[in-house]
């Protein structure tokens, strides 16, 4: 495992943790644009966890509180194509779960300044999610 300190490489994957009502079971491509929209709190960037820094990417899921974690599914993003699409990857420490991160970019002030284009990198997110889901919200898929 890396080392959270380490810097982030483009051969590195990222976890995400997506909604259930974010992501839906049966479809071509389940996870949804809306799994990628910044919050009101995410002035820094949407969240994510750096998968080599842990041991397996469902430990992103400890971020959450435990009732609730059988409602995310976990899926990865390459670096290198978050890259493409013009995002980086920027380590944010947390106490709960190693390897935590942001999209610095993709924050809820940029977010709302200029949506149209935002919802296309979303969109393009969410396929690349769509390709790698790790595990699909419990008692969806």
């Amino acid at each position: 495992m890396k080392d959270e300190s380490e810097p982030v490489t483009p051969d590195e994957l990222v976890v995400r943790l997506v909604w259930a009502f974010h992501f839906k079971s049966g479809a071509r491509e389940p996870v949804q644009r809306e799994a990628f929209e910044p919050k009101g709190h995410e002035t820094d960037g949407v969240s994510v966890f750096r998968a080599a820094c842990l041991a397996d990417p469902e430990q992103a899921l400890g971020a959450v509180a435990a009732e609730k974690r059988d409602g995310y599914a976990v899926v990865l993003l390459p670096v290198a194509d978050l890259a493409a699409l013009g995002l980086t990857v920027q380590p944010a420490k947390i106490d709960t779960v190693p390897g935590h991160a942001v999209l610095p970019e993709l924050n809820i002030t940029d977010w709302k300044a200029d949506k149209p284009r935002w919802r296309v990198v979303q969109k393009e997110l969410a396929r690349i999610a769509s390709a790698r889901v790790v595990r699909p919200p419990v008692g969806v898929g």
